[in-house]
């Protein structure tokens, strides 16, 4: 069995029912005009519509009429508004994660130019350059700060450089 996957499957099942009956294939009293009456009646309730809006829909032509037509197209506009509420929602989210991501790619940024900063003030400028090379591709905080040890403990350049190259 196929459902009606949208408005246009509505309208397009209600027109061949309106056909059925016009032909005589099919009784207005039909069981299943009376459940897609019935269907439709309480999809109405589900979304607040008001109780004389409901009562109108008794008959398969009620179905076409403008009763049916406006609750549709109320239930489009607050579907269509809910869709774009949850598209912000995610587009935020996604703003956030990216956002999230980009403060800690420029954290670790900052943490390798200040690692340089101080290589250099204590081993001199080719040292330096040598471990900015060196930690080009370190994004691990853990592994930053056991660099910044190293500057701490180590007593030349190339004791740094050797023992921070052994450790990547």
């Amino acid at each position: 069995m196929r459902y009606a996957a949208d408005e246009g499957d509505y309208w397009e099942t209600l027109a061949v029912l309106e056909r059925s009956v016009l032909e005589g294939l099919v009784s207005p009293d039909d069981p299943v005009i009376q459940a897609l009456l019935a269907w439709v009646r309480g999809l109405m309730i589900e979304a607040g519509a008001k109780e004389e809006d409901v009562a109108k829909v008794r008959r398969l032509e009620d179905l076409g009429g403008p009763v049916v037509d406006s609750w549709f197209a109320k239930r489009l506009r607050e579907s269509g508004r809910k869709e774009r509420a949850e598209g912000l929602e995610e587009g935020r989210a996604e703003g956030r994660r990216e956002g999230q991501r980009e403060a800690e790619a420029r954290a670790r940024r900052d943490q390798r130019a200040t690692l340089v900063r101080l290589a250099r003030r204590k081993f001199g400028v080719e040292t330096a350059e040598e471990l900015a090379a060196l930690l080009e591709g370190v994004s691990g905080s853990d592994r930053l700060a056991e660099v910044a040890d190293l500057i701490i403990d180590c007593t030349s350049g190339p004791e740094l450089l050797a023992r921070a190259a052994e450790d990547s």
